[in-house]
């Protein structure tokens, strides 16, 4: 069990009739119940320096800065967070591009064709992350730490299935740092379109959605007529809203570190609380009004 932070949920254990110990952040009357005393986890994580070069584009110093501390924002959650020594990895080397037409050109240069008609793009060869500013740059600095979320799991979780892997990187793009440490800012663009896709019935229900292939995921994706990225990170950012709910993702994450490629229906069925059944039950009850506008880390 990882241990959450002094701020967060009370936690409660209990022993079934088969021997089995449970965990909970809800207290259930008919139970005998103990309340768990929680400590934060240690962790050695200490910032990356990031290489933020762009050339031909116009970057403050201010903003460089505020580059370099998104990237390591993103780091710090998977070494906090979701307990991966960070250390072992490589940092990122960030590459911002004056527009898009440089942005194009640079990628096919690469044979990276594919990616030209995108904001971003992670380059596992180089280990680099190439974007290009927008008229927003606030939503460029949020590609680049969504494209930081691809280049680590990358790394250290390769099978992770794809709305694992997309539904992170989109909840990455809103994580900020103040004096009392990581958050989540909700994702209002992915709330809108879960919010529409469940009032036309077309939200796909949890058991489906977990069964999807990451090819099929992909492919739906790819098209652009589906809401699944958006499920995906709202998805995510649901369970990474309560302590006992992160603590289940970082068993997720870690099954698939070690190499296990398991549908993840199957894993979330042996390692949550009530199996997908219950998840189905918390992720509706959840949708009504799709969660806090700010989750504590």
């Amino acid at each position: 069990m990882v241990l959450a932070g002094p701020g967060s949920a009370k936690i409660y254990k209990w022993v079934d009739e088969n021997g089995q110990v449970h965990f909970s952040d809800r207290q259930d009357h008919r139970l005998e119940q103990e309340e768990v005393q929680v400590k934060p986890v240690a962790s050695d994580w200490s910032p990356f320096e990031i290489d933020v070069r762009s050339p031909g584009a116009d970057l403050s110093d201010d903003e460089r800065q505020q580059v370099v501390a998104g990237v390591n924002n993103v780091y710090e959650f998977f070494d906090r967070v979701l307990s991966f020594d960070m250390n072992r990895t490589v940092p990122v080397n960030i590459l911002i591009l004056r527009d898009s037409k440089a942005y194009r050109t640079y990628l096919t240069r690469r044979s990276q064709g594919m990616a030209v008609a995108s904001y971003g793009l992670y380059i596992p060869s180089e280990h680099q992350i190439v974007v290009y500013l927008r008229e927003s740059r606030e939503l460029t600095f949020q590609t680049i730490k969504h494209e930081v979320s691809h280049a680590v799991l990358d790394t250290i979780v390769p099978y992770a299935p794809a709305w694992l892997n997309e539904g992170l990187a989109e909840q990455m793009e809103t994580i900020e740092r103040d004096a009392s440490g990581l958050y989540f800012e909700r994702h209002e663009e992915n709330r809108w379109v879960v919010a529409q896709a469940r009032d036309q019935g077309v939200l796909t229900d949890i058991d489906k959605f977990l069964k999807l292939p990451s090819n099929q995921w992909r492919h739906a994706d790819f098209s652009g007529r589906s809401s699944l990225r958006a499920q995906s990170g709202q998805f995510v950012y649901f369970l990474l809203s309560k302590p006992t709910r992160r603590n289940f993702v970082e068993r997720l994450m870690h099954n698939f570190n070690r190499g296990d490629r398991t549908l993840s229906y199957y894993l979330v069925d042996d390692n949550y609380l009530g199996g997908v059944t219950m998840l189905g039950l918390d992720w509706r009850r959840w949708l009504h009004d799709q969660g806090e506008g700010i989750v504590r880390l």
